[in-house]
């Protein structure tokens, strides 16, 4: 079931475009708001609460509409699955910066770029294709392969429980315990789906020299897997960043970089589905 879950939510979103006005996460605000206002929500307590209240819910409704109808918990998994990936379009977003960097329009180019980067400073057309190449590889495992990991592993609770924890620890600024608490719920959540998807770019590139990158950060493990996928990522697509001293740039050649971070992830997709596929045949994933 969650091999089919997952082909259909991919079909859906490739047909019927964005669906970021159907993700509406207020409702998880209010309830952050609540859960925010008793005592005992500052720290660790409070983030699983937050999380884990609403991950809970669709879990016992998952259960309840099995014991009804399957076809109606499958119908129940696949909306809350397609309800959480995103919210925004990675590959629309990427294609929308891109066309505008094609047409020389760099304010307009610049502007897609920082929907996609925030505020990550970026100086010159060199830092921005790198920037945008680490924001493909980073954000493909946050938007869609990490919920999809969770997603056959928890079902439709572990896709929003895995959203959630990203909402949550994306949304909070300071040093607050109950923001250290978020930060570690969702790193802990993210540590196993990153390295797979590392491991499935390694796969769907060079193999070789993915290895040999991710080798060179090995000491990071513990960190957050952002350095093992932009390692892992560069490797398999060989790419060696100018120096920075550099000042000839070929903006065909630094928008094919970026093409071919984007190419990397659909070939990471399939490369997962596959082996999903052979768990499900062999009864290993439902």
């Amino acid at each position: 079931m969650a091999l089919i879950a997952i082909l259909l939510s991919i079909l859906i979103e490739r047909f019927l475009g964005s669906l970021e006005e159907m993700r509406r996460f207020d409702w998880f605000d209010a309830l952050l708001a609540w859960v925010r206002g008793f005592s005992w929500s500052d720290g660790a307590v409070g983030a699983a609460a937050a999380v884990g209240v609403p991950a809970l819910a669709v879990m016992l409704a998952a259960h309840l509409f099995n014991a009804l109808w399957w076809p109606l918990a499958f119908l129940f998994a696949l909306l809350v699955l397609i309800y959480c990936l995103g919210p925004k379009d990675l590959e629309a977003q990427v294609e929308a910066f891109l066309d505008a960097r094609e047409r020389g329009d760099d304010e307009s180019a610049w502007l897609h770029a920082r929907d996609l980067l925030g505020d990550a400073e970026v100086t010159n057309s060199r830092q921005l294709t790198r920037a945008m190449m680490e924001a493909v590889l980073v954000d493909a495992n946050e938007r869609f392969l990490g919920i999809f990991f969770w997603f056959v592993v928890l079902g439709p609770a572990g896709a929003l429980l895995y959203r959630l924890s990203s909402q949550l620890s994306g949304g909070l600024d300071g040093d607050s315990d109950f923001a250290a608490a978020a930060r570690r719920l969702h790193y802990l959540l993210a540590w196993l789906p990153a390295r797979l998807t590392a491991l499935c770019y390694a796969l769907s590139g060079n193999f070789v020299e993915a290895m040999h990158h991710w080798r060179l950060h090995v000491s990071e493990w513990q960190e957050e897997g952002r350095t093992i996928l932009v390692a892992s990522g560069f490797g398999a697509l060989r790419f060696l960043p100018e120096p920075e001293e550099e000042t000839e740039v070929d903006l065909a050649e630094e928008n094919s970089y970026v093409h071919e971070a984007v190419a990397l992830v659909r070939r990471a997709v399939i490369v997962g589905l596959a082996v999903l596929a052979l768990l499900t045949l062999a009864g290993w994933a439902s």
